[in-house]
């Protein structure tokens, strides 16, 4: 499955030169997919490529890869999206991507690192990284995480997860590591439940709704 990472030149194809936008966070070109961008967006308005679709070219791990996308605006946003893609399912992704501060037990290991690194780069051959924590923050679409141990979470280093859940089930996924700052690590799920993804989003709206609730509180007693 190709993917665009953070940062990626891509180039939108129309105009006798193609105008470049730069992708703002790490997407996987599959199903339904959106790409938040940066760009001259009055450059893409005066060429009449806002809000129409054009021909994108995106850098993956697998090469170059051109796609149709449609260039829209979204709750102040430029994004790129897949044609036909239902103003539904933008909600819907808003609505995982929503970070909430939320501490849950994290217990896991280090499955891959980057094809362009090699394992003894960043742990010994014959040591099992196994790692454990508390999340930070959270979404459905993945976490931030206090370990005790970060040896060999480089970005793009893959890791499995259980996540442990109010009422002491788990709930495990795959994640890709995007960047870490000392202990602190934030990592994107990659293959998660859809329901355990949405048992995360309604945690987070959740605790959002108490914590309201509860400053609202405190300003009627002052």
């Amino acid at each position: 499955m190709a993917s665009v990472a953070a940062g990626s030149r891509l180039l939108v194809h129309g105009t006798q030169v193609p105008l470049t936008l730069r992708s703002l966070r790490p997407v996987e070109l599959a199903g339904g997919w959106t790409v938040p961008v940066l760009g001259d967006v009055a450059a893409l308005q005066a060429a009449g490529l806002a809000g129409s679709t054009a021909l994108v070219e995106f850098p993956t791990e697998f090469g170059p890869v051109r796609l149709d996308a449609e260039l829209v605006c979204s709750d102040g946003l430029f994004v790129l999206r897949a044609p036909g893609l239902r103003a539904a399912a933008l909600v819907e992704q808003r609505r995982e991507n929503v970070r909430g501060i939320v501490q849950l037990p994290v217990r896991g290991a280090l499955l891959s690192l980057p094809e362009t690194e090699t394992r003894s780069q960043a742990v010994a051959e014959d040591a099992e990284v196994v790692l454990e924590g508390v999340t930070s923050t959270v979404s459905g679409g993945g976490l931030s995480v206090d370990l005790r141990a970060v040896a060999g979470l480089i970005p793009g280093a893959r890791i499995y997860v259980e996540i442990g859940m109010p009422g002491g089930d788990l709930a495990p996924a795959v994640m890709t590591v995007l960047e870490h700052d000392g202990p602190r690590v934030r990592a994107e799920f990659v293959d998660i439940s859809q329901l355990d993804r949405e048992r995360l989003v309604r945690l987070v709206f959740t605790r959002q709704r108490a914590e309201l609730a509860e400053r609202r509180r405190s300003a009627e007693v002052r």
